[in-house]
């Protein structure tokens, strides 16, 4: 809205006495009348109130002029301008800075219908009556019915006829004080063709009025209206007292950023009535308190709401008496319609409970956003039934057109109600927006556009669920639904979207699991259910999880299901080709039977009716890593006494010392595979594993054996990676932790190493533990508890020749493991508890060896030995995990074959190395590689 508002600024002291209209400013003569008087003259008294009413020159005034009405004639008004002809314009014009204060002088009336400004007349709208004040124009009105502006006003004797322009400069303020009190009217009570009245008033105008039914500004019939320029502030305080209050046809602007605020019983912000028209430039802002007080009201009417505005309604209650209505953000009502520029922002106090709504449209109001704009509405929708058709007007439904866009934000719900007139409408667009449903809700036609988000609200602990009903389409154009389910079996609870109508285009579904454990679903979950035509494609916005399944969104019929199912559009990926069997030789003709009597037939059972078969579960791949971090934390520390110690025959330091110590350090790099035990995991590690270690105390008891007590440290890591070959999601998992013990030694003869030994170990093992699934939240847990070992074996001489000496040692060990991961709750709610309580693994075996021998006469020779070593392994128990109620076992690993070569040699006399690399094999693909490299230092 542009348009002129402020007068020029008038030099007073440079004007004549009297003079010509073309002697003043431009922009003043433009304001000027043509049926004006042609010339003016200057008043340089001080007057307590200013009396217009002939014809004869305009009268002109200075700045700075205090008017301290009102005045001794018939009106009690501090400005008054009248004419009771048809013919000629009376006007007066005012400098800067004109202060007018208006009281009655008869104390009995207390001050009725006295006006700071006023007109009255006869005249028609080609010869308006006209008033021209500057900036800064301050007007105090103190009694009942006074106005601060008041044009138009006429009576019956004299037709209800009357036209008046009033020009305000910038800064106006106003202030009325009394019942019906009114800041600005433009009150005709003829339409435009007989009557016209226009007030036009500056930027930055502050309206104050306190009274009840004391509006900011009030207009009335098409020839009357209200133009305002940016940043105006209006205030009323009182029941009943609208600051912008439109009726008949009237006109009401405002300019960018104004500022609106009331406060009292049945005081709307915006109230416009019988096709008046209520305009708001952008950025509005608007605050109302009190009951049944709405933001912008239309009742057969237009308020049009530029960008921007801002509208807060404080109250949730309904004034008493007929027809009232709890407060509403917007409110459209009996054909009335609410245009908004763009986006809002509107936040109501109350909900649907207390039928307090964002935006109300009844009786085929329309509240018409579609334009779109950044929202953020904080309250309740309705469109309420309809109107009939009326003579030549239509029926019309109650229609709500809703476009969100740039970030909007709406929490609440929508409400759709049919009455026999009609029903309402609720059409909403989204576009980079957000919905938080609150409530189940109706929309007519729901669009989701990219970045686009309906939330399903559920409150913790509730046992509401909720449905969006859409009456005719749903179109998705990359938008996301976002339900709440408990992730179980078919019969589990879950929000619900119905759409009566049809679906097109592509939509994401995405679902927060309400306590949940995941199950085996064989229909699914209803989520999605469509009467129409089902041509929309809805699909995972991620991963769907509970427990230890994963849930796809599946089309069955016309409807869409949440499954952990495999779909038959996810075929299990064949297995490798078993290689055929040899031919069998023929077996030779065996001799016919006698013949058997025939056995009377039996009748036919009925077949059964078919099974539909189910799919194999998706167990969730953090299982597969959750098993393989628990594996890891019970395996990385553990020894033998040759990985530990290597052999000392080559070092001759401990005969003849009274005491021998040794450092040893060993480094291990291991490759694990296994799977689980749905057969659908794949899970591979790696691990690097430092161990350092000495001696403490080394003794004899015999002077043949010899006892070695040591302590030992470690550092290790593991990284895994499980995929699931049926919906191809993965998880990733991570070690990292320490352990300190002891260890004890006893060799029956030292100086050969013949004959028995036994090597028992104790640890201690902390571990950090990381699982992160393909699109989750990365899950954090420790894990703790100790290992111990006894392992004993004897060594046998089988031979010798020159240079080697050839031996023989069967072996056993028994390692206790009970490194034990903390319960754990993982982000999505599933509980992570670890099963293997206490394992232990027994290993059988045999090692062949070959011992180069110390050449006669050579000090110091250097050594070494070659070996071959083949063990049996046995676990008592196979790694397990129950996520919720589902237990993920590891398979493969009950019973390992595994095969080790290696060598160990002398560097130095008290210098030693050992190396070897194993592998394992079990059942179910299970394998172990493992690559070591020892070093040992006797001093």
């Amino acid at each position: 809205m542009v348009f002129s508002a402020q007068a020029s600024y008038i030099d007073f002291d440079s004007l004549p006495a009297t003079g010509l209209v073309t002697d003043l400013p431009a922009e003043i003569q433009a304001l000027i009348p043509a049926g004006a008087n042609s010339s003016f003259a200057k008043n340089t008294s001080t007057p307590n109130y200013v009396y217009k009413w002939d014809t004869g020159p305009i009268t002109v005034y200075g700045d700075g002029l205090t008017l301290n009405g009102p005045g001794m004639e018939a009106f009690e008004h501090t400005v008054m301008v009248l004419q009771n002809s048809s013919s000629g314009s009376p006007g007066v014009i005012f400098g800067d800075d004109l202060t007018i204060k208006t009281q009655s002088k008869n104390p009995a009336n207390n001050g009725t219908d006295v006006d700071g400004i006023r007109t009255h007349g006869a005249n028609t709208p080609n010869n308006p009556v006209f008033i021209i004040t500057g900036d800064r124009t301050q007007i105090f009105v103190d009694g009942q019915s006074g106005d601060g502006i008041n044009a138009g006003y006429n009576s019956l004797s004299q037709g209800w006829i009357g036209s008046a322009n009033i020009y305000v400069g910038n800064d106006l303020y106003i202030k009325t004080t009394g019942f019906q009190g009114r800041g600005i009217t433009a009150n005709a009570m003829r339409d435009a063709s007989q009557a016209k009245n226009q007030i036009v008033v500056g930027d930055r105008a502050h309206i104050v009025t306190t009274g009840g039914s004391a509006e900011g500004i009030r207009t009335g019939q098409s020839g009357s209206s209200v133009l305002l320029g940016d940043t105006a502030i209006i205030e009323t305080t009182g029941d009943s007292s609208h600051a912008l209050y439109a009726a008949s046809s009237s006109k009401i602007n405002l300019g960018n950023d104004a500022k609106i605020t009331t406060i009292g019983s049945s005081a709307s912000a915006v109230y416009s009535a019988s096709s008046s028209i209520v305009s708001l430039g952008d950025n509005a802002t608007l605050s109302v308190d009190g009951a049944s007080s709405h933001g912008v009201y239309a009742y057969t009417a237009t308020a049009n709401i530029g960008n921007n505005a801002n509208i807060t309604v404080n109250s949730t209650t309904k004034a008493s008496g007929f027809a009232t209505k709890s407060p509403s953000g917007l409110y459209a009502i009996s054909r009335g319609k609410i245009n908004l520029a763009g986006g809002a922002a509107i936040t109501m106090a109350g909900t649907n409970s207390d039928q307090v709504y964002a935006m109300n449209a009844e009786t085929g109001g329309v509240i018409d956003a579609s334009t779109g704009g950044r929202f953020t509405i904080d309250g309740d929708l309705l469109a309420n039934g309809g109107v009939a058709a009326s003579g030549t007007t239509p029926a019309q439904d109650s229609t709500i057109t809703l476009n969100m866009m740039d970030g909007s934000l709406w929490n609440g719900a929508s409400y759709i109600a049919t009455t026999t007139a009609g029903t309402g409408v609720i059409d909403l667009s989204m576009t980079n927006a957000t919905w938080n449903m609150t409530d189940s809700s109706t929309v007519t036609n729901l669009t989701l556009n990219d970045g686009s988000t309906v939330n399903f609200q559920h409150a913790e602990d509730s046992t509401t669920w909720q449905t969006l009903t859409v009456n005719k389409d749903f179109v998705g154009n990359g938008g996301t639904v976002r339900f709440n389910t408990v992730l179980f079996d078919d019969s589990s609870n879950t929000d619900l979207m119905h759409v009566l109508g049809n679906t097109s285009g592509n939509a994401k579904v995405a679902v927060e699991n309400i306590g949940g454990t995941g199950s085996q679903t064989v229909e699914g979950i209803k989520i999605i259910q469509v009467d129409g035509s089902s041509d929309g494609v809805f699909a995972k916005a991620g991963r769907i999880v509970a427990g230890a399944y994963d849930y796809d969104v599946v089309k069955k019929g016309n409807d869409w299901f949440l499954t952990s199912a495999l779909t038959p559009d996810d075929p299990i990926p064949p297995e490798p080709p078993v290689p055929p069997e040899p031919p069998v030789p023929p077996e030779p003709p065996v001799p016919p039977e006698p013949p058997v009597p025939p056995v009377p037939p039996v009748p036919p059972v009925p077949p059964a009716p078919p099974v539909e078969p189910e799919g194999p579960r998706q167990v969730r791949p953090e299982g597969g890593s959750y098993l393989a971090n628990n594996y890891a934390a019970n395996t990385l520390f553990m020894t033998r006494l040759h990985d530990r110690l290597g052999e000392t025959q080559y070092t001759d330091v401990l005969t003849g010392e009274e005491k021998v110590t040794s450092m040893w350090m060993r480094n291990v790099g291991n490759h694990n595979r296994f799977k689980d035990s749905s057969g659908t995991l794949t899970t591979r590690s790696n691990s690097y594993v430092l161990q350092i270690g000495g001696d403490l105390a080394q003794w004899s008891t015999n002077g043949l054996d010899r006892w070695h007590l040591g302590a030992m440290a470690g550092y290790a890591n593991s990284s895994n990676h499980t995929k699931s070959k049926l919906n191809g999601y993965a998880s990733r998992g991570e070690v990292s932790g320490y352990s300190v013990g002891l260890y004890g030694t006893w060799y029956a003869n030292e100086a050969d190493k013949t004959g028995a030994y036994v090597d028992t170990w104790a640890l201690y093992n902390w571990f950090n533990n990381k699982v992160t699934g393909q699109d989750r939240p990365t899950e954090e847990y420790d894990s703790s508890g100790l290992s111990a070992s006894v392992e004993a074996g004897y060594s046998f001489r089988v031979g010798e020749s020159e240079n080697f000496s050839y031996w023989i040692q069967p072996k056993a060990q028994l390692v206790w493991m009970d490194v034990q991961a903390d319960d754990h709750r993982e982000k999505n709610g599933t509980r992570i508890k670890d099963e293997t309580d206490g394992n232990l693994m027994t290993r059988l075996g045999v090692r062949a060896q070959m011992n180069s021998k110390q050449p006669e006469g050579v000090e110091n020779a250097r050594g070494f030995q070659p070996f071959i070593e083949a063990n049996w392994i046995h676990n008592t128990q196979d790694q397990s995990v129950r996520m919720d109620d589902v237990s993920v076992d590891m398979r493969g690993a009950k019973n390992i074959g595994e095969l080790k070569i290696g060598v160990e040699g002398q560097i130095t006399p008290r210098l030693t190395m050992w190396g070897n690399v194993a592998q394992q094999v079990g059942e179910k693909s299970y394998s172990n590689t493992q690559g070591m490299l020892g070093i040992k230092y006797s001093f």
